[in-house]
This record gives C-alpha cells, sequence and structure tokens, in this order.
C-alpha cells in the first residue's frame, strides 16, 4: 500500500521528481567518471600513482559537489510538498509514516537515475583517459576498467545523498502541526536559518579557510591543488548554507524609491530568505568552483610559457584539468536550472493572485526578473569570496602575488554565465505560469 502511494505520488509530481532525477543521473555520471579512473589506476602497475592521485584529488572535492548538488534538489522538492505532507498528516498519518513514505519516493527515483547515469560515467572516464593517453601521462597500453567500486562510489554516493536529504526534510515536514504547516502565513524568514545549518556553515568555512591557509605552508608542486581546491568548495558550500543571512540587506530596498514592482521584489526576496537561498545555493556553487578552478589552472599555466622542463606533468595536464572543470560547472549548471524552474513553477498561485489584484503580465515578468538578478548578484558576490581562499594563497605560492593570472574577461564570463542561467530558468518558466487563467492557478496551487 505504501509503495503504490509513493507511486502515485511521483506519477502526480512528475516534473519536481524528474528534475531531481536528472540531477542524480548527471552526479552519478560525474563520479563514475573518477571512479573508473581510480580503479584503473589500481588495476595497473606503472600507472598506479598518477591514476590513483589524479582521482583522488579531483574526486574528492566532486563529491562534495555533487552531494550537495542532490541534497539541494531533494530538499526543494520535498519542501515545496509540505502542505500535502501536512494534509496526510490531517487525515490520521504518523510522522513514522510521512518519512516513509517520502523516503520511498526518493528511492523510486533515485533508483532508476543512478542507474542511468552509470554508462555515461564510464564514458566520461573514458574520455578523460584519453586525454591523459594524448599528454603522454599513462601509457597507451592502459585501458578503463570500471568494475564493482566504480559502480559502488557512482551509484552510492548519489543514492545515499538522496535518501539523506528526504531523511532530514521529511523530518521537518513529518513534525509540524497540521493546522500550522497547511497555511501559508508561517513566516519562512524565521525558519531560514536553523541552529544546525548555522553550525555546518559556520564549520565548513574553518574548514575550508584552515585549508586556504595550509596552502600557504606548502611547498610550490603538483599537490598544492590538493588544499587549495578543496578549501574553495568547503567556503563555497559553506556560504552557500548561511546564504540566507546574505539576503537581510535587501530589507533596506523595500521602503526605497525604485518603483513599486521593485520594491515588491526586494521583499519577496526577503521574506522568502529560506526560498532565495535555496536558488542562491548551487549559484553560489557555480561561481566558486568555475572562478577558482580556471584561474588556478591559469595561474599555474602562466609558470610555464617557457619551454617545457622534461619530467614536469602539470603542462600536458592542463587540458585534462580544462576538461574536469568543464564536466563539473556543468553538472553544478544542471543543478541550477532544476532549482530555479522549480522554484518558479511552484510560484503560479502567487502569480494568479498578483494578476487578480490587477497586476499585468509584464509586471509579474518584471518582479521576477529583478529577484532573479537580486538573487544572482547574491550569488556572485559570495561565489566570488569562495574562489578567491582557492586563488589567491594558491597564486602566492606560485607566483608571490596575490592575484591570479589570467584574462579579466574568464571572470566576466563566468558572471555573465550566472546571471545568463538565472534569466533562462526563471523567465520562460514565468512566462508559462503567466498563460494559466488567474482563477486555474488559485485552484491548481
Amino acid at each position: 500500500m505504501m509503495w503504490r502511494l509513493a507511486f502515485l505520488t511521483v506519477r502526480a509530481h512528475r516534473a519536481s521528481f524528474l528534475a531531481s532525477a536528472a540531477v542524480m543521473a548527471a552526479g552519478t555520471a560525474l563520479l563514475t567518471a573518477f571512479a573508473s579512473l581510480l580503479e584503473t589506476g589500481m588495476a595497473t602497475g606503472g600507472d598506479t600513482g598518477f591514476l590513483v592521485m589524479l582521482p583522488a584529488i579531483l574526486g574528492g572535492w566532486t563529491v562534495a559537489i555533487v552531494a550537495f548538488g542532490v541534497v539541494s534538489t531533494v530538499s526543494l522538492t520535498i519542501q515545496h510538498r509540505e502542505q500535502e505532507l501536512a494534509l496526510l498528516r490531517s487525515i490520521a498519518a504518523t510522522p513514522r509514516q510521512i518519512r516513509q513514505s517520502v523516503v520511498r519516493e526518493t528511492v523510486m527515483v533515485a533508483l532508476p537515475a543512478v542507474v542511468a547515469g552509470l554508462l555515461p560515467g564510464i564514458g566520461l572516464g573514458a574520455v578523460v583517459l584519453g586525454r591523459l593517453v594524448d599528454g603522454g601521462l599513462v601509457s597507451a597500453r592502459t585501458e578503463l576498467s570500471a568494475g564493482w567500486l566504480c559502480v559502488a562510489i557512482g551509484a552510492g554516493t548519489s543514492l545515499l545523498a538522496a535518501v539523506g536529504a528526504a531523511l532530514i526534510s521529511s523530518r521537518r515536514a513529518a513534525s509540524i502541526p497540521p493546522v500550522r504547516a497547511l497555511g501559508e502565513s508561517t513566516p519562512a524568514a524565521a525558519r531560514a536559518l536553523t541552529r544546525a545549518r548555522v553550525l555546518s556553515g559556520l564549520g565548513l568555512l574553518v574548514v575550508g579557510l584552515s585549508l586556504g591557509a595550509g596552502t600557504l605552508l606548502m611547498e610550490n608542486g603538483p599537490l598544492l591543488s590538493s588544499t587549495a581546491g578543496p578549501a574553495g568548495v568547503a567556503v563555497a558550500v559553506g556560504l552557500a548554507l548561511l546564504s540566507p543571512a546574505a539576503v537581510t540587506p535587501i530589507r533596506l530596498f523595500t521602503q526605497a524609491r525604485i518603483g513599486a514592482t521593485a520594491r515588491l521584489a526586494a521583499r519577496n526576496v526577503h521574506v522568502r530568505a529560506k526560498h532565495s537561498a535555496s536558488v542562491a545555493s548551487p549559484l553560489i556553487l557555480l561561481v566558486g568552483i568555475a572562478a577558482g578552478t580556471l584561474y588556478m589552472q591559469s595561474t599555474e599555466d602562466s609558470t610555464h610559457r617557457g619551454p617545457a622542463v622534461a619530467g614536469d606533468a602539470s603542462v600536458p595536464l592542463a587540458p585534462v584539468n580544462y576538461l574536469v572543470v568543464t564536466m563539473i560547472i556543468g553538472f553544478s549548471a544542471i543543478v541550477v536550472i532544476n532549482t530555479l524552474v522549480a522554484a518558479t513553477r511552484r510560484r503560479s498561485r502567487e502569480f494568479g493572485l498578483l494578476r487578480l489584484s490587477a497586476a499585468t503580465h509584464g509586471q509579474v515578468l518584471k518582479m521576477v526578473t529583478v529577484e532573479a538578478a537580486v538573487t544572482a548578484a547574491i550569488a556572485v558576490v559570495l561565489g566570488t569570496v569562495a574562489a578567491a581562499v582557492t586563488t589567491v594563497p594558491y597564486s602566492l605560492v606560485k607566483t608571490g602575488s596575490p592575484i591570479a593570472s589570467g584574462p579579466a574577461w574568464m571572470y566576466l564570463a563566468i558572471v555573465g554565465g550566472a546571471f545568463l542561467l538565472v534569466m533562462l530558468a526563471a523567465i520562460p518558466t514565468t512566462l508559462g505560469a503567466l498563460r494559466t487563467r488567474p482563477v486555474d492557478a488559485l485552484s491548481a496551487a
């Protein structure tokens, strides 16, 4: 009976669960790629050291990135269903039954998603191995190994992250009294920063800053990125967890003379701090990782502009690093788009209410555009801070300057890409929601 209910729930919320499935499949593919390289290194004699070190360094922070992306997406899907879950409680469902139902739904979606991500992941691993062979870093006779370890790391990590997110998110929905949870007036801002979230965020900031400081004490060598890279990732995740606090200054614009639509947008961002943070979080990670890793590699490239030194693997490794960064950025972009689309689609009732209050299509669209721009701006600022934790100590050790080497257009492209992603996800989704008649939007919510 419970599995049947889970199946019917998934079918009723196909769009939301498909978004979660896409993130889980992409994350599984990314993890499987690194796991296949690690397994290849463990099964190979002469190339073992390099093929183990590379996925161990890069794959380590990829696990954190994928886990955060999967947890964010699954949590948002469950968060959007809190009223529905409260309704189940009002008809005598126990908190335990609610948690079990949510976990079953998540597993039902996660299992096919992680299986779907395995084969593309092995393909990605083969592409990276091919680049290593082309660069002369790995013997041409090396063949990719993809066995049980590859499957366990790729599928297991995504599945554990999804189930963990379901357990954590369903616990809150199951603990709120049904009458209170069914109301729309519950102050979102008051719940935006829980004690656990603050402690986790601060803890990650301490870890990231410590790794950044540790980078300054390391020798200039190939292992320098082993602390610089994770430092930026830890700070980015920490700032993402604490991002609701960054929304607080937006309150100053709710009374400013910037036009009624812009003031309403500022008020929405401030009052819906938790929702704004859920949209900003993957974008913070995207900007932080993209800027940090790309400028870290460009700084490395700047130290090898002369003739290549014999035995130095840094030069042929550069194309591989850029490929890996592109893969991670691609995954982060999928998380950003899915999160934004899900968050915007959920507001159809709000849009219908605004239109019944005489707001025009253009005013609603302008409001969403301003909200998206403000959220993107917050994410860019916090992501840049995270990137600096990677690039500043790395550059100091490599070149003696705190300013990373690399073209300014690269940072501008990252910032522009972040804003473009937000707009491409928010505006078409809003236009789609506005095609629904206001009365129908209210009754469908």
